[in-house]
């Protein structure tokens, strides 16, 4: 009996292991201003909070008629960039004002006031109020620091069906991440109406309204569209939600993708205010009649949905200035009611936390003890470099085919597919579809090259066709492509880590690294090849399992989540445009699917390493195709949770996380937050899995390709054990390199780390496979052209990169197309045989 309680308990307590993590506004009171104003300017100077301006009532109140004063002006902007702050426009007694500080900055190109400013993307945004009285549609912006003039964006447009009601006064305005980018969002604000037509008793609208919608500037396209209407969401012991008027409000940028709202005023009294509908004594009530916000509204950009956090009674102010200080923010004055003005100063801090739990942690140590172990056997069992190199070629071809799948796949897939599906839709999918279409070519042609040659190093193949120089420029650009894919692949899932434990990112990276490099230098290639058999079973179990749970957890189970998915648009495989720009139809299919995977399985060591461990050539080329059919199927569940994770968090707002920094840490995030003890921890581990196949491959083929092009091409002599030795030194080192890179790109914000990677893919390794397509196909250039053709296919691809706008999945297909016309371009004609050539002098 004792047993089975200690038993019990023990189950008891990994279940409490459960992740949870929860948002929360921490509001402190800093102090007082020297002056009770609203509408005033504010900003950091010396790590101290600086007012000045604003205006306020100081000796009869509004409501019984009192004189307002400007202090000397009230109602422009502080905006905040790195250099510090910048006060823009205003008005004061003689009306709307143009200036913008400090010197020698240029001037609004117009006056204005009640208006809405931030900076973001490089530039300065200004947009809605009034200048003089007349509203104003106009959006001007000033690319930062070296703009020398402002310039105008699309304007503002008027809200559909509502009459005559143009322009937004004291609207709020961010630049946030959006689907398609960088956007330009603009909340709230009200309008009155310049020419009010009459109007039967009791219909007043037309003398006032108030926007719930807010606009979206696509900073891309700069074509504007609506979000949803803001709503103030149940809110336990709090009332039930309703419309809400951002007039008065102050908003602020959260993490990756949400949109802060702090403060302002009460949609359904103050719409019946400008409408005229409220009585003398509208402005004799006590405080709390107004119901000013204390809450804090949250806009997710991705998801287009509302939340929110309760917040504290400090808050529920109008007209207060917002100022971005270290992690928070400081909060200063404002009024708490029409006309009576506060001087108060608070902070504000957001806090989410975290715990991981005892089973987690037991689940992912226990996988990576387990990798090591797999290393120390495989060690044992080798026998010289040949087993190190290609596993004695004893490799069944199902297991050489899961390897193939288990290194393409990579954290780069597990993580930033499901968070490029979850931000837009399945444009990139139909990418995959050409990697069994890419097979047969590969199997027919490219295969019986390197099956003959025999050798370790796919580079090999560029000696025997064009010459040594050739061999060893690809090698190295090899080398270098491997270096930074390691790196990209280690701080992914220390992203992944850091989200879901807290623990900081560079011990992160260092972890990983580490036992990387421990136990793919230690088993050599047999022990990455079935190392990946098994991560690759953890991934697609992991997958699977987190596209099912996600899908039956959107509200309306699977059918609810697939009408949203349809509504939404998000199941999106092809988008019909001629456009270069995007990832269009044939940009998917032409450079992301033929072009890149061509390059991928044709001119990549860590691929056409696989093709040499198997016994024979029938048996390498299944394993092609096994890896095809597996990326066609499987990588579908990838989509599915992408497209899970938009529709569970659409109808679940409030469980986001408005601190994360990174796009690409949603679907960890998830499994932190929402997963059962234990669970979360193996799909962790299967993150983990995916990024150790794949650092392990790249390790073991740079190893590979380093020590059989550099070292044995020119010591041909070299005992196998000395061989085997730089083999293991060169893992160790090139491991490290990629370390420290990873800690590198964790200073980095990079939006999307899967274009990110298919950037660095198009960049590096476009002019490899125009090689391999010039060494198999085109037997007439030699060695100098070769090399003329790749070295002016590299050119124009990074020229494309710096001075254009050509999408980067079009490089890889740029680059090859390039280098085999030039190659062609420059190299002899065949000379005709010798029967020919004396019928030519003959005819002479």
């Amino acid at each position: 009996m004792k047993k089975k309680i200690t038993i019990i308990c023990i189950l008891l307590s990994l279940c409490i292991g459960i992740c949870w993590g929860q948002n929360r506004i921490v509001v402190t009171k800093e102090g007082d201003m020297p002056r009770a104003v609203s509408g005033h300017f504010a900003g950091i100077q010396n790590d101290t909070l600086v007012t000045w301006g604003g205006c306020n009532f100081p000796d009869v109140p509004c409501a019984y008629g009192g004189k307002k004063v400007f202090y000397p002006k009230a109602y422009g902007a502080s905006v905040t960039v790195p250099e510090g702050t910048i006060y823009i426009g205003g008005m004061g007694e003689s009306g709307s004002d143009d200036a913008v500080s400090p010197a020698p900055l240029p001037k609004l190109p117009k006056p204005l006031d009640n208006f809405a400013a931030c900076y973001g993307a490089d530039r300065i945004f200004v947009a809605g109020g009034q200048s003089n009285g007349a509203p104003n549609l106009d959006v001007y912006a000033l690319d930062w620091p070296d703009g020398k003039e402002w310039y105008s964006l699309t304007p503002i447009p008027s809200p559909v069906g509502e009459g005559n009601f143009n322009g937004r006064l004291q609207p709020c305005m961010a630049v946030q991440n959006a689907p398609e980018g960088k956007a330009l969002f603009i909340f709230g604000g009200y309008s009155l109406s310049p020419n009010p037509s009459p109007v039967g008793e009791g219909d007043l609208k037309n003398k006032g309204f108030v926007y719930t919608r807010g606009l979206k500037l696509n900073l891309k396209t700069l074509e504007w569209s609506e979000t949803a209407p803001a709503r103030t969401p149940l809110s336990p012991g709090r009332g039930a939600g309703g419309e809400a008027a951002l007039v008065g409000s102050c908003c602020a940028t959260s993490g990756y993708s949400h949109i802060l709202f702090f403060g302002g005023v009460d949609y359904d009294i103050f719409l019946s205010a400008i409408q005229g509908k409220q009585d003398s004594m509208y402005l004799r009530h006590e405080p709390a009649w107004y119901k000013f916000r204390s809450d804090v509204l949250v806009y997710h950009t991705i998801t287009d949905s509302w939340a929110i956090i309760p917040g504290d009674s400090a808050l529920a102010r109008a007209g207060a200035a917002l100022t971005p200080f270290q992690d928070g923010w400081f909060y200063s004055g404002g009024e708490t009611m029409p006309g009576i003005r506060s001087a108060q100063i608070s902070r504000i801090e957001i806090k989410h936390e975290t715990h991981f739990g005892l089973a987690n942690w037991t689940v992912l140590a226990l996988y990576l003890l387990g990798m090591l172990g797999m290393g120390i056997y495989f060690m044992r069992r080798e026998k010289g470099a040949d087993d190190f190199f290609k596993g004695g070629g004893r490799i069944p071809w199902w297991a050489a085919g899961i390897s193939i799948y288990a290194t393409m796949l990579s954290a780069i897939t597990y993580m930033a597919i499901p968070a490029k599906a979850y931000a837009t839709d399945w444009t990139y999918y139909p990418m995959l579809w050409m990697i069994p279409i890419v097979s047969f070519p590969v199997i027919w042609y490219y295969l019986p090259y390197f099956r003959r040659l025999k050798a370790a190093s796919a580079y090999a193949i560029l000696e025997e066709r064009f010459n040594l120089a050739t061999r060893l420029m690809a090698s190295t650009l090899f080398c270098i492509f491997m270096v930074a894919r390691m790196a990209l692949v280690m701080y992914l899932p220390s992203l992944a880590l850091t989200a879901v434990t807290g623990i900081d990112i560079y011990l992160c990276i260092i972890l990983m690294g580490l036992v990387t490099i421990i136990y793919c230098t230690m088993g050599g290639v047999e022990a990455v090849i079935w190392g990946d058999v098994i991560q690759g079973c953890i991934l697609v179990g992991g997958a699977i399992f987190a596209a099912i749970y996600l899908w039956t957890g959107t509200e309306g189970g699977f059918s609810g989540a697939w009408q949203l998915a349809v509504d939404n648009d998000k199941l999106r495989l092809f988008v019909w445009s001629w456009d270069y720009r995007y990832v269009t139809f044939w940009v998917a299919i032409i450079g992301g699917g033929i072009a890149n995977n061509l390059i991928s399985y044709t001119s990549d060591q860590t691929v056409i390493q696989r093709y040499m461990t198997t016994k024979d050539e029938k048996s390498a080329g299944r394993s092609i195709l096994t890896n095809g059919f597996m990326s066609v199927f499987i990588s579908v569940a990838f989509y599915f949770i992408g497209t899970g994770l938009y529709t569970f968090y659409k109808t679940h707002p409030q469980s986001l996380d408005i601190t994360m920094q990174q796009g690409d840490a949603i679907f960890p995030f998830f499994m932190m937050s929402q997963m059962p003890a234990g669970i979360a921890g193996l799909l962790i581990a299967a993150i983990f899995a995916a990024t150790m196949s794949t650092i392990s491959s790249n390790i073991n083929s740079l190893s590979t390709a380093f020590s059989v092009d550099f070292i044995q091409r020119f010591r041909p002599s070299i005992k196998d054990s000395a061989l085997l030795r730089v083999a293991r030194w060169t893992c160790i080192a090139s491991g490290l390199m990629g370390l420290g890179i990873a800690l590198l790109m964790a200073t980095w914000n990079i939006a999307s780390l899967l274009d990110y990677f298919n950037t660095i893919l198009g960049l590096l390794t476009s002019g490899l496979g125009g090689l391999f397509v010039m060494a198999v196909f085109f037997p007439r250039i030699k060695g100098g052209a070769a090399l003329t053709g790749f070295i002016i296919g590299e050119l124009v691809v990074f020229l494309m990169f710096l001075y254009t706008d050509v999408n980067f999945f079009l490089f890889g297909a740029i680059g090859i197309v390039v280098s085999v016309i030039v190659a062609l371009a420059v190299s002899p004609l065949p000379a005709p045989p010798l029967g020919e050539s004396r019928k030519l002098h003959k005819k002479q």
